[in-house]
């Protein structure tokens, strides 16, 4: 049996490496007393596989990972269990089964959306406004070996900046770009533009024309900028592996539905819906 989780990396954890954080997984289904499947071999371990690591310091509410079990478990007493066991900052939000024959996961991630929180910074939109303009976005990108000048442009899907938070979809593209090269991005339209406060990964999924269809559950992510509120711990959302369960109190983009959703919106939630009953 397999199920696919999207948890939460938040608090004092958003400061330990993707390895200590595995081994955070590893402890909490030991103590969890769940069958969790082995990998063969002279060194065993969980069957567990993450997506992207998450860069050391950054929160968020939109991580993934797949877990393979030895025994058939009940989805809703597994999370349960698996949250109560979890030290504080890391907590499970959704859960689904995985079918046979369903497609890879990461083949489903092929975007991110993400919050990057500043505080007082005169001249905040209008630097915005900017970057989503500009035909190119020329950085200087210093990871391993020298550095180079990349273009941004094509990785950011949509941009858009309120009260403070600059929320972004990016395209996953190889090499990665990371939110602190979008802040050089702002930064060449407004010099001495402070660092972020906290960076949130929201979300992962599909890119759509709006926003970003959530790959877990086929929620809507809306592109405009917000801070989702703290979810409600009591009650997971589990899904079944064919059909999306969407939250009546909050969507992945931590907004009340609404209504009067305009066609763009309409056109994106039936697409949504024909992505979850695929997983």
């Amino acid at each position: 049996m397999r199920i696919r989780v999207r948890y939460e990396k938040t608090g004092k954890v958003r400061f330990i490496s993707a390895i200590d954080l595995g081994r955070v997984w590893e402890r909490a289904l030991r103590k969890a007393d769940l069958p969790i499947a082995f990998s063969e071999g002279f060194s065993p371990h969980p069957k567990i596989s993450f997506t992207d690591a998450l860069p050391l310091g950054y929160a968020s509410t939109g991580e993934y990972a797949e877990l393979a079990f030895a025994a058939p478990v009940a989805l809703d007493r597994c999370v349960q269990a698996l949250n109560a066991a979890f030290p504080p900052g890391v907590w499970i939000s959704r859960a689904v089964d995985v079918v046979d024959g369903a497609p890879k996961f990461n083949s489903w991630l092929t975007a991110s959306c993400w919050d990057m929180s500043y505080t007082d910074v005169p001249g905040f939109l209008e630097a915005v406004d900017a970057v989503r303009a500009a035909e190119t976005l020329p950085v200087l990108r210093q990871r391993k070996g020298p550095a180079r000048t990349v273009d941004l442009r094509p990785a950011i899907h949509r941009i858009s900046g309120d009260n403070g938070v600059v929320r972004v979809i990016l395209h996953h593209v190889s090499p990665p770009v990371r939110p602190s090269e979008l802040h050089l991005a702002l930064e060449n339209f407004h010099p001495g533009m402070p660092e972020p406060t906290l960076i949130t990964r929201v979300a992962q999924g599909t890119p759509s024309p709006s926003g970003l269809i959530e790959a877990l559950s086929g929620d809507f992510v809306t592109s405009g900028s917000c801070i989702d509120p703290a979810p409600d711990r009591s009650s997971p959302l589990i899904a079944p592996a064919r059909r999306a369960t969407v939250s009546t109190d909050r969507g992945a983009s931590g907004r009340p539905s609404k209504g009067n959703q305009s066609d763009q919106h309409q056109q994106d939630s039936d697409r949504a819906r024909g992505v979850a009953q695929s997983c």
